[in-house]
């Protein structure tokens, strides 16, 4: 059980009547979610990391819990979801998310094309795959991502707009032009776009 107040993980023998913390006398949750419990291996797993082990003294008896800032929350359920059903697409998803928050491009990449070995139109999953290749500076697989969403969805404006500045960078500047202008079309009153083109325009003059 944990304890949002006193960011201290507590045990069942410690809370009272399992659902108040002996410090503060709040009610507890698993790890701060009301209603979400940890499978049991993971939880074994977690006691057995002694390196973020601290030991508590109370009345005489000691216990053991954990502080908040040792365990990143967030990234244990995501795990544990992914240990109940590997297919879970919304828990692989937020695990790319957490590794791209986190600047760990290879394995968020790693996660978002697992996804589209499972669904390989995944919207979302395209778009990240599009944004860790601009980070990487590999503009050619940016625009390939790109490509793969608006052969589904062609008038899709971001996937559009993302592949122009994809097409600049590699120095195919007619080209994104006409991407620009193709988004014009669809959003004839996009003022970023009027002022990309207007600048692209007056490097090729």
């Amino acid at each position: 059980m944990y304890c949002t107040y006193c960011e201290k993980l507590v045990s069942d023998k410690m809370a009272v009547r399992r659902q108040f913390c002996p410090y503060c006398g709040r009610k507890l949750h698993w790890y701060g979610v009301p209603e979400v419990e940890l499978s049991k291996p993971i939880m074994q797993a977690i006691l057995k990391r002694k390196n973020f082990l601290v030991r508590q003294k109370l009345e005489g008896i000691k216990e053991h819990y954990f502080k908040q800032k040792d365990i990143d929350l967030a990234f244990i359920e995501i795990q544990d979801s992914l240990n109940i059903n590997p297919n879970n697409l919304k828990a692989r998803f937020q695990l790319g998310l957490y590794y791209y928050e986190k600047k760990r491009f290879d394995k968020a990449k790693d996660e978002f094309l697992t996804i589209l070995k499972i669904d390989e139109f995944h919207k979302d999953a395209l778009f990240n795959l599009a944004n860790i290749a601009v980070e990487n500076e590999d503009y050619k697989e940016a625009t390939g991502f790109c490509d793969k969403i608006l052969s589904k969805e062609p008038d899709n404006v971001n996937a559009l707009y993302n592949k122009a500045v994809g097409l600049y960078y590699m120095g195919n500047v007619d080209t994104a032009i006409g991407t620009f202008r193709k988004i014009l079309s669809i959003d004839e009153d996009n003022e970023a776009v009027k002022q990309a083109i207007q600048e692209l325009s007056s490097k090729l003059n």
